[in-house]
């Protein structure tokens, strides 16, 4: 009888995600606010891609929830401290703890929020 690896680079890769994507979606739906309440010539058609984008994102969590699921691994506590945000984790049976300083968060928010937009993230800064 063999026994299942600990925790591959996949696994770790998809806590990342299921803690990272969330974010962005909340950071889009408050700029999707803040582009109702200023005056612009063409915001529908921002808010449209910014919608877009966010249903893109939610597609990619639900898959991401399955393949967790699939892989026996569990998110059962998630903490947002000044400096980083924290989760705690189960991977078939072993507990591990994930952690991301704000500034890594965010330089990979906009990674991924890039890959969603379809834009060059070297452009944006």
């Amino acid at each position: 009888m063999t026994q299942a690896p600990l925790e591959t680079e996949g696994d770790l890769h998809l806590v990342k995600e299921y803690i990272l994507l969330p974010i962005l979606l909340d950071v889009l739906e408050r700029d999707i606010k803040a582009l109702g309440t200023v005056k612009l010539k063409m915001n529908v058609v921002y808010i449209k891609v910014l919608r877009s984008a966010q249903d893109l994102i939610t597609a990619d969590v639900m898959l991401i929830r399955q393949n967790m699921r699939y892989r026996g691994i569990k998110v059962y506590e998630q903490q947002r401290t000044e400096l980083c945000i924290e989760a705690r984790y189960l991977c078939r049976g072993y507990q591990h703890k994930f952690s991301m300083l704000w500034g890594v968060v965010k330089a990979e928010l906009y990674k991924y929020l890039s890959k969603y937009l379809n834009i060059d993230f070297r452009s944006i800064l």
